[in-house]
């Protein structure tokens, strides 16, 4: 059984997360409006968890957490087998629908943190558009790459859905359906399978559409032992094929932009999660990165990002890596 978790404290702090309950027990983890990260348990005997509950007390243990940080870790060196490339589409300006603020600058922070502090060989942008101009990027993007490289594709911009189908809206896209100017994430699809590439990792921050490429939902929990063994699982993940959708949302709308900021939530704490890495010397993983981002969306029951393995690309064994310069080897 899965679910959300919604609790409200007495002094007003509130806390959201997941979890997943297998038989008698249940775990998952969120965050609070405070930025915390929390991880949860659950009993269906009130003395196992009074028993938790103390055990807890006894030790000191803090029930919310913040995410660790990390130090000394810049003995942690990876060496990618390929190169790295990245997609970039943000579509603000439309013929027919409403222009949107985010998306131009969104990318344009993306690209000047992966160029200053993370090794991309190419990153291809699109700013605002066509259907033909993005189909042309993702055919640019498949004619650069091989079978060892590591590619990130990122989309921002007007989404929807019709008929169960989703769509990206690209600038020249009628307002309504039918004309044959939308594109429909099956069409990406086949783009997405045709790209060679060992990892793959795809960012969509749209509205409706972050549940297009749906596949298993990857829970978000990181213990200590993790961190501890992290070095090594970033080496086994790197040498794994990998293939993996972080969306915005899921199926229902999402924010342009945060106040006082030109950028969406989403590309926001995105940015600020490479930032903070690089400057710790420190790799990250799409799990890690969907961890951080989910804290900065604490107390947005609207939207929640979400992680995905799509089923139809294939075995996702590994994981797309961020690298900071400093850790290649």
């Amino acid at each position: 059984m899965k679910g959300d978790v919604v609790l409200k404290c007495t002094n007003n702090m509130i806390i959201t997360g997941d979890f997943k309950q297998d038989g008698k027990h249940g775990v998952g983890s969120g965050g609070t409006t405070e930025k915390n990260e929390v991880v949860f348990e659950f009993s269906e005997s009130i003395n196992d968890a009074i028993a938790k509950l103390d055990n807890y007390k006894n030790s000191k243990t803090l029930l919310t957490r913040s995410m660790p940080t990390p130090r000394k870790n810049k003995n942690i060196k990876l060496e990618p087998n390929g190169k790295y490339y990245a997609l970039l589409i943000g579509n603000s300006k439309y013929d027919n629908w409403e222009n949107l603020t985010s998306p131009t600058h969104d990318i344009r922070g993306i690209e000047e943190v992966l160029n200053k502090s993370y090794k991309f060989e190419k990153i291809l942008t699109v700013n605002s558009g066509t259907k033909n101009e993005i189909f042309k990027a993702f055919r640019d993007l498949s004619n650069l790459t091989t079978e060892n490289d590591y590619v990130l594709i990122y989309y921002s911009g007007h989404g929807m859905t019709k008929a169960e189908q989703a769509y990206w809206i690209p600038k020249d896209g009628s307002k309504d359906w039918g004309n044959g100017d939308w594109i429909n994430t099956n069409e990406l699809n086949i783009f997405l399978r045709e790209i060679k590439a060992h990892h793959l990792a795809v960012m969509v921050d749209s509205c409706y559409v972050g549940g297009a490429f749906k596949g298993v939902t990857t829970l978000d929990t990181i213990t200590e032992e993790e961190f501890i063994r992290y070095g090594k699982q970033l080496e086994d993940a790197i040498n794994l094929r990998a293939r993996s959708v972080l969306a915005s949302g899921s199926s229902g709308p999402v924010s342009d932009t945060v106040a006082d900021f030109n950028n969406s939530l989403f590309a926001l704490s995105f940015i600020n999660v490479l930032k903070k890495f690089d400057k710790e010397s420190y790799p990250i993983n799409m799990q890690s990165i969907y961890v951080s981002m989910r804290m900065s969306f604490a107390g947005n029951y609207q939207q929640k990002p979400r992680l995905y393995n799509p089923d139809t690309w294939g075995p996702s064994d590994g994981e797309f890596i961020f690298i900071p310069k400093k850790n290649l080897q």
